[in-house]
């Protein structure tokens, strides 16, 4: 049975307390604040009905289904993410930064299609947030990236996009993998190159013509 956060006394007195803090704060803002700190505290069950609970008190917002479909692909609900995902969509993503990759839905979109194997979907999710997302911040979703849009692709039999998926990843963060002017820290940038050693597999892999059956393939998004 679903938590009802009007029931739930840990959720009630998280959002007593978050409203006497934020007193200004609107209604949903403060539920999303509750949903936040219980996924700090790995408690998903509450995560989820906080965050429903903001989508049910202003629905037309799409930033709260946004968030409310990161909380089910952490749960890997793919098909649950996939439907707040088509809501958010539907509502323009407003209240979303759309050239950030976390508040991209079509970022996210690939990623439950994925999960769902839907490959062919997925790519082509991906292929839109490519030309969308200018910031990433760091280089680690942007390396997982173009390594994941490899996969999708690979798994179609698509080799050729596959291997040119692969390959930005490997250059990444670099020219021509879309974070041309994405101020990441250096440090970072030469410590995430350690992810190339995999995805130089991968290319290798689909430079042969060798398909990804039986590779135990698990996408996972940057969910922050």
């Amino acid at each position: 049975m679903a938590l009802s956060p009007a029931r739930d006394r840990k959720m009630r007195e998280r959002y007593l307390k978050y409203r006497e803090m934020f007193p200004d704060q609107n209604e949903d803002r403060c539920w999303v604040a509750v949903g936040e700190s219980f996924g700090l505290e790995g408690d998903g069950a509450r995560t989820l009905a906080a965050l429903k609970q903001a989508t049910a008190i202003n629905p037309e917002w799409g930033k709260w289904q946004l968030e409310l479909a990161k909380a089910y692909l952490r749960a890997k609900r793919y098909a649950e993410a996939l439907k707040a995902l088509e809501k958010c969509d539907e509502l323009d993503s407003s209240g979303c930064d759309k050239n950030w990759y976390a508040e991209n839905v079509l970022y996210y979109l690939g990623y439950a299609l994925f999960g769902l194997k839907r490959f062919k979907e997925a790519a082509e999710a991906w292929r839109g947030a490519e030309s969308a997302i200018t910031k990433w911040g760091a280089p680690e979703p942007l390396k997982d990236f173009h390594l994941h849009r490899g996969w999708a692709h690979h798994l179609e039999g698509n080799f050729l996009d596959a291997i040119e998926a692969y390959r930005r990843g490997m250059v990444a963060p670099g020219p021509g993998d879309g974070s041309e002017d994405d101020v990441m820290n250096e440090d970072d940038v030469e410590a995430a190159q350690a992810m190339n050693e995999n995805i130089e597999r991968y290319h290798g892999m689909a430079t042969q013509g060798l398909r990804l059956e039986g590779e135990p393939l698990e996408a996972v998004p940057y969910t922050n």
